[in-house]
């Protein structure tokens, strides 16, 4: 009999699988094996090739998914199981400074030895797809994505504080953190004001909320950690007014109902606010306190018991309901980059409040009662009352439960214009530089001279609009357009806001010819033309009738097909008879945008992508201050105006690619290493042609992972991300599995870039994942994490060398529950050797017809393989691969006692080890006389009817001590089991003719006779 020698096995399947393509996937356009086919597309969080290389634990979650590809397989699904390479970011790069070798080249030699090791394993993957984040090709989308961002609004430039990791020398967005520390390499991270790109996340953040409830077969806990990640709260903007200043303090609260107890206000340290409201005689502490706080970290600033500390700006503002002077402090338990960056300080009702108030002698109010019936003054902390209660000493609240308070109060302040109902999110826009080398390069150009060029604003208002705040008609009176003129005629434009006439009976033709008539400057190429809902339809007669070409043109919330809720207005819609010539219109300018209202219940966002789709403009839509834009401040419509300067590299050109150098080293001074490589940074302006500089912040590590699962799709498409057809056909990835450790970082970025995409129609789906697993970590024998700190790092490789590939598959899937941390065993190893010899026995056997295998069925090995064929094809799909294995395994011991095993039993067995141990069972299938791979055989299905055995075997019991045992019918009425019990000879000696007082029958198991 042979040896089980699994290093020449797995060598021979390995070479035989490469040469037949067997993993290669298939497209329905265009392979006529997968016609037909319903498609399953499964996927592993691609790795980071590090330079240490794999470690036993980190093929975990990759054995896992490919048994569930090879299960797919042969149950005839078109699989798509790819593998790729996330190989930018601040690990490579530190590990290439660290040995002294260039990112590129430790990136190749690390991706070489990761596919080298994962190769020993055997999986499924098929590496014509294979994606890797650096490689320009690829990355080409990257920043092309990125471009689509800028283009609808979505990446700015910004100048806030950052987090700034003084070892990294970079920036680094909230999710990099760890506890307040760099979740690279443990240091401690500074607040640092720093040029660089953000992206707008936070607009998608109630997508991202809602849409959790669609992830129905993603895991809870994951889902909860998003939720509380994003962190949504409801509550109000309170505004007051500072004493003797024209500014305003806005405080945003979830509790309004407490507000007859305000007797505070902190600012944060970093808020702008701070230096015109503090006055001469405090400036000097505030200036200190402001300096000391940019040196704490936010985790130790709003660490729950730390002391309190504050200054007194020297300024008050005045509670509007109780005309009560509050005292405006300078404290770092309050953020000032987060929300308002101000908070109104209720002590009675805020433990946080109370220490500040009790540490700097402000007045403590109370104004909730709770059930202890308590109203006693509050002097310590035991008395705040924060979540329950009825409120006292609040005016037209008293007697109010406080939830209902708080609703009535909002009402109130809102009606008294003293405040704004408001969503708040803890989501915090997305850091989305790093001034670091290895990373892709942001693909923008900065203009000098675009940016200081002067423009000549033409602002339209719609229907019963006016131009003023306080001008004639009945609609948007209170408007955002002189406060938009005052703000770029502070810049040096020129500004054409007129009141058009009769706006409400419009006649497009007579306001059109009014603009004509009236504007005070040439319309050209330096003009920028602005319309508000039915000011957009003017915009297109406009610009039919002068046939001249202008320099943008802004359309806010257009008005496409209105209907209005109250009456029909026939005027309104005669105007939008769409009569115009849109071939000819949208040649009038290069920089057609059109800004919508994401929840404008009269024009929809079909009417809007309409529009866009006329005058191919950018289409960006936008939450607005007020609904249709009507607000006095619009801030997104002052911003799609603002000339930065910034310019987008021509898609043409992409992909903009990193330049060699010799000198990577981080700078820390904020700027980039490329910052230096003039004939790099030094180009021209893709706008007017003159002189210009590129961006040399490059993208973070997860810009590449934010969508890497689409082109898996369509891997070598140069003119698009993805094809629409090959994207229809395999989006969703049916089955992600990775770390849990991704939850608030990775799968929120994606989720977010996803929806993006759908938006501007590049896929087909609102959501990414359908199915989520996340894979439990394997630890070192000693129970510690693996590391080369604890020297307790085991190689795949020499488990691979001693034991083989199909061991230690079996292995780290059957070593417990699948999304449950185990530590490694070697002895565990030996066990799963064992288990294959086993089965490698009994296929010997086979050939050498030492097993009758041509005799009657054995009915119990009948009965249990259709068992195991049940238990193991639920189980692979449920994850639950511990038990499916645990049920091979009865079923090779039982095979293994037994001297008859039907040759198709011991086929289906093999079949159903198949996709944990790949090679040996290719070679016991090829020893049964197949030509052609297990992998192309179908998956076995078992008989319903053969599921049970037809007998059982039941014990006998008198006075509870076993007497007997009968084999009966597994259907056998309690009566007759009973009878037949009392027949037998030796219970009827045990009852000596006695009379049993009782018989009890417990279905299949016993009968226990009392007497």
């Amino acid at each position: 009999m042979s040896k089980y020698d699994h290093k020449k096995i797995e060598a021979k399947w390995k070479k035989n699988w490469e040469k037949s393509g067997i993993y290669k996937t298939g497209d329905p356009s265009f392979a006529k094996d997968s016609a037909g086919k319903p498609k399953y597309y499964v996927l592993d969080m691609f790795p980071y090739p590090s330079g240490a290389g794999l470690h036993v634990g980190h093929p975990k979650g990759f054995i896992a998914t490919d048994i569930v590809a090879r299960l797919k397989m042969m149950q005839g699904y078109n699989v798509l199981h790819p593998m790729g390479w996330d190989a930018f970011g601040l690990p490579a790069e530190n590990y290439a400074l660290k040995n002294k070798v260039h990112p590129a080249d430790a990136t190749a030699e690390n991706i070489k030895v990761f596919k080298k090791q994962l190769g020993l394993l055997g999986f499924t993957y098929d590496w014509s797809r294979e994606v890797n984040t650096t490689d320009p090709e690829y990355y080409k989308w990257t920043q092309w994505i990125f471009l689509q961002l800028f283009k609808k609004g979505l990446a700015f430039e910004s100048y806030e504080p950052i987090n700034w990791c003084p070892s990294c020398k970079t920036g680094l967005a909230n999710e990099d953190l760890e506890d307040g520390k760099c979740e690279r390499c443990g240091s401690v991270v500074e607040q640092k004001p720093l040029r660089q790109w953000v992206l707008k996340i936070t607009d998608y953040a109630e997508r991202l909320l809602n849409d959790i409830e669609l992830l129905k077969e993603w895991p809870e806990p994951i889902k909860e950690m998003q939720r509380n990640w994003i962190g949504r709260k409801e509550g109000i903007n309170i505004v007051y007014q500072i004493e003797g200043s024209d500014k305003k303090v806005i405080c945003f609260t979830t509790r309004p109902d407490t507000n007859f107890g305000a007797t505070f206000v902190v600012v944060g340290p970093e808020h702008s606010l701070i230096s015109s409201i503090t006055t001469s005689e405090y400036k000097e502490d505030v200036e200190k306190y402001v300096s000391a706080a940019k040196n704490k970290t936010e985790l130790d600033r709003i660490a729950e018991g730390r002391e309190k500390s504050g200054v007194f700006t020297g300024s008050y503002c005045i509670n509007n309901l109780t005309d009560y002077k509050m005292p405006i402090w300078v404290a770092d338990y309050v953020l000032g980059n987060v929300g308002t960056g101000m908070v109104v300080g209720v002590p009675g009702h805020d433990k946080r409040d109370f220490e500040f108030a009790n540490k700097f002698g402000i007045e403590i109010k109370r104004v909730v009662v709770a059930g202890d019936g308590d109203t006693s003054p509050i002097t310590k902390i035991e008395q705040v009352q924060e979540h329950e209660g009825e409120m006292i000493n609040s005016g037209f609240l008293d007697g109010l439960d406080i939830h209902d308070a708080t609703r009535k109060i909002m009402d109130r302040l809102e009606e008294k214009g003293w405040g704004k109902r408001v969503i708040n999110y803890k989501l915090r826009d997305w850091v989305f530089s790093r001034q670091r080398y290895w990373g892709e390069p942001i693909p923008l150009v900065h203009c000098e001279v675009c940016k200081n060029k002067k423009y000549n604003y033409i602002i339209l208002h719609g229907y019963t609009g006016t131009a003023d705040q306080n001008g004639p008609g009945r609609g948007d009176s209170n408007n955002w357009r002189p406060w938009v003129k005052v703000k770029l005629e502070e810049r040096g434009n020129k500004v054409f806001c007129p009141n058009l006439p009769n706006t409400n009976e419009p006649n497009i033709d007579e306001q059109v010819q009014y603009v004509i008539d009236n504007v005070n400057f040439e319309i050209d190429e330096n003009t920028v033309i602005v319309g508000h809902s039915l000011g957009g339809v003017v915009i297109y007669k406009l610009l039919e009738k002068l046939n001249k070409k202008v320099g943008k043109v802004l359309l806010v919330d257009p008005v496409v097909s209105p209907e209005f809720p109250d009456k029909e207005r026939l005027n309104v819609k005669k105007s939008c008879d769409w009569k115009f010539n849109f071939e000819k219109i949208k040649k009038l300018s290069d920089d057609f945008v059109v800004l919508g209202a994401s929840d404008f219940a009269t024009i929809f966002e079909k009417d809007l992508r309409f529009v866009a789709d006329k005058l191919e403009a950018n289409l960006v839509l936008a939450k607005p201050a007020e609904g249709h834009f009507t607000a006095e401040e619009e801030p997104v419509v002052l911003n799609l105006l603002n000339n930065t300067g910034w310019y987008p590299v021509p898609e043409k050109d992409l992909p903009l690619e990193l330049p060699k150098v010799k000198n990577y080293e981080p700078t820390g001074t904020g700027e980039s290493p490329l910052a230096g490589i003039d004939k790099w940074v030094n180009t021209l302006c893709p706008h007017c042609g003159g002189p210009a500089k590129r961006e040399t912040n490059t993208m973070p590590q997860w810009a590449g992972s934010c969508w890497y699962y689409l082109r898996y799709e369509d891997p070598h498409n140069s003119k698009a991300l993805v094809d629409k057809d090959k994207e229809k056909y395999w989006s969703p990835v049916d089955f992600y599995v990775g770390g849990a450790e991704h939850a608030t970082r990775h799968l929120i970025y994606a989720r977010f870039w996803h929806k993006f995409l759908f938006d501007i129609g590049a896929v087909s789906n609102i959501e990414p994942f359908t199915k989520l697993q996340s894979v439990g970590l394997i630890l070192a024998e000693d129970g510690r994490k693996m590391s080369k700190r604890w020297n307790n790092v085991i190689n795949p490789d020499d488990v691979v060398a001693e034991f083989g590939a199909d061991a230690m598959r079996l292995y780290e899937m059957f070593m417990g529950p699948f999304d449950q941390a185990c530590a490694w065993s070697t002895k565990g190893v030996i066990g799963c050797r064992r288990f294959l010899e086993k089965v490698w026995v009994l296929g010997e056997k086979i050939k050498d017809e030492r097993l009758k295998i041509n005799g009657d069925n054995n009915k119990n090995i009948e009965i249990l393989l259709n068992q195991t064929i049940k238990k193991v094809t639920e189980d692979i799909p449920a994850m639950r691969f511990n038990t499916a294995i645990a049920q091979l395994m009865i079923f090779a011991n039982e095979a293994s006692q037994s001297s008859i095993l039907n040759l198709q039993s011991f086929a289906s067995f093999l079949q159903l080890l198949a996709p944990f141990a790949p090679h040996m069972t290719e070679e016991l299938w090829a020893n049964l006389g197949n030509k052609e791979s297990i992998f192309k055989s179908a998956w076995p299905k078992f008989d319903p009817t053969k599921i049970q055995h037809s007998e059982i075997t039941v014990v006998v019991q008198v006075n509870g001590k076993l007497r007997d045992e009968i084999i009966v019918p597994v259907d056998i009425a309690e009566a007759d089991a009973k009878a037949r019990a009392l027949s037998t000879e030796k219970i009827k000696k045990w009852l000596d003719g006695k009379e049993p007082k009782k018989v009890i029958y417990v279905k299949g198991k016993l009968v226990s006779i009392v007497v």
